[in-house]
């Protein structure tokens, strides 16, 4: 139950789920979300490592680079319910 809860805590910004729907795309550099996310990188960093830290992304070290993964593609799944749900509403 506690890991249900961390992972919608972590689904409850919008910025993470944007995170999230650009990652669905395949796998990105940090620095490169960073040039395309609207907000600064001290923000999207901590973003990041709530979405690391709730086991919805996997982020490796390439020399300089943070490369950022989806670890399971059914989140998307669950995004596009929650936004089918709300939509109903």
């Amino acid at each position: 139950m506690e890991e249900m809860v961390k992972l919608f805590k972590a689904l409850s910004c919008k910025w993470r789920i944007e995170i999230l729907k650009k990652l669905s795309e395949g796998e990105y550099c940090q620095c490169e979300l960073n040039e395309e996310m609207p907000i600064d990188s001290t923000t999207l960093s901590r973003h990041v490592k709530a979405l690391v830290d709730a086991g919805l992304i996997v982020q490796k070290r390439n020399g300089q680079r943070k490369d950022l993964l989806m670890n399971d593609s059914d989140i998307i799944s669950l995004i596009n319910l929650a936004a089918k749900i709300t939509k109903d509403l």
